[in-house]
């Protein structure tokens, strides 16, 4: 199992997130953002994801080497449920810093946040991803027909989730 360690994210991580933010191999699974962005738009963005009561973020570290991001976002919390972001940088994906990330992550949204469920989605033809997730002890919870466009293309998603 790799060794991972989550820290909250700050504006200061503004330099880590740009090594990924601009790459289109990454971005490219990001419906919301597929133009370059600058630095200062993207530490705008990471000071207003701190300052959100509806979100927790946090940055990937593998020893003293940035791997990328992971959060809960769009914390609902009547229902005590949110959704699941994670992205391993490029040059550190294959080395099982994902499914570790998201072992923390769950941990953080059970015990220090008190969800009660997790869920995220992923596109349907990305069944690496979905294996994953459901070794994880994710399940599916339906598709989303044509939810994504990106670059004038749509993609179904599939909803999984976990309850605690």
């Amino acid at each position: 199992m790799a060794t991972v360690t989550l820290r909250p994210l700050t504006p200061d991580d503004v330099d880590h997130v740009m090594t990924w933010v601009n790459d289109h191999d990454v971005m490219a699974y990001f419906a919301n953002r597929q133009s370059n962005i600058s630095r200062e738009d993207e530490l705008a963005y990471l000071t207003a994801l701190v300052a959100s009561k509806n979100d927790r973020a946090y940055s990937i570290f593998a020893g003293d080497e940035y791997v990328g991001q992971c959060s809960v976002n769009q914390i609902y919390w009547p229902a005590k449920n949110g959704r699941l972001f994670v992205v391993i940088n490029k040059n550190s994906q294959g080395k099982a810093y994902g499914p570790e990330a998201v072992r923390q992550l769950l941990t953080i949204a059970w015990s220090e946040l008190g969800l009660h469920k997790v869920w995220l989605i992923v596109r349907r033809e990305n069944r690496v991803a979905q294996a994953m997730y459901l070794k994880l002890g994710f399940d599916f919870e339906g598709v989303l027909a044509d939810e994504y466009c990106v670059e004038g293309r749509y993609f179904d998603m599939v909803r999984m989730s976990i309850v605690h």
